[in-house]
């Protein structure tokens, strides 16, 4: 399969690796955010993993609610929150404006799922003047059906359970069991990807996909947290965006040796 690459015990595209900014001046502007009142596991886990990928500056936004909780994260800020404690309608201008700052966003999760939040994060999406990197929880949230979510450039950090669902939203009718072969598998990640904008990178058993514009790539991991996944994708891609499958396939390679 031409559009099928395989990365083990060596990385594919070394060269990234090597040429990886060491000065935090050129090493990208990160906004993370996410968050509801009591909970924001995800952000907390996020921003360790995007300090740990190389992430040069890192800005954390999260819900009013979490302020005498967060203080131990640095560079945090705060957004009107709603009765319930997540971000309330008024703080979409807090995102928007934060992404005018950053150089990439990621959306990490612990959103909780009430109408207001799925509000502001589609008008998020669908007027983002940064590009976007989503984690499993946080997609959770988002009210944008997937077969339209996958149409937009995103990048999006899923499991195989949501997979399968985007494959039913796009129409294939060809099944993805825990059984399914991993070559099998690759032909329909292949088929959900061609002709659509988002990037995907799929944790799976034993190993982590990457998807882009049809062409996947598969590397071996053991244990997979999507958080951490999504912040390490967020920021290679942030530091290669004029290569989204060479620099998603290397975030997952170093996540994957980094792994205990």
């Amino acid at each position: 399969m031409e559009f099928w690459q395989k990365q083990s015990e060596k990385p594919l595209f070394e060269d990234l690796i090597w040429s990886k900014p060491e000065n935090k001046k050129y090493a990208g502007k990160l906004l993370i955010i996410g968050g509801q009142s009591g909970e924001f596991a995800h952000v907390a886990s996020a921003f360790e993993a995007a300090d740990k990928a190389g992430a040069g500056h890192i800005r954390v936004l999260l819900p009013e609610s979490l302020r005498k909780l967060a203080q131990i994260i640095p560079e945090v800020e705060f957004a009107p929150s709603n009765k319930s404690g997540s971000f309330a309608r008024t703080a979409l201008a807090e995102w928007f404006n934060g992404s005018e700052w950053a150089e990439h966003v990621l959306l990490a999760g612990d959103f909780g799922k009430n109408s207001e939040t799925t509000t502001i994060i589609d008008g998020f999406l669908l007027r983002a003047v940064r590009p976007v990197t989503l984690n499993l929880e946080a997609i959770l949230s988002v009210g944008i059906n997937l077969e339209q979510l996958v149409k937009m450039p995103l990048t999006l950090v899923i499991d195989r359970a949501l997979l399968q669902k985007i494959g039913i939203a796009l129409g294939l009718s060809v099944p993805i069991k825990s059984t399914t072969p991993s070559a099998r598998l690759a032909e329909i990640i292949h088929q959900i990807s061609v002709g659509n904008k988002a990037n995907l990178v799929i944790q799976d058993e034993g190993q982590i996909w990457v998807a882009v514009a049809g062409n996947v790539v598969s590397t071996r991991a053991k244990t997979i947290d999507n958080t951490k996944l999504s912040a390490a994708s967020a920021v290679w891609l942030m530091q290669n965006s004029s290569k989204p499958l060479e620099a998603l396939a290397t975030a997952c390679f170093e996540f994957s040796t980094s792994l205990p």
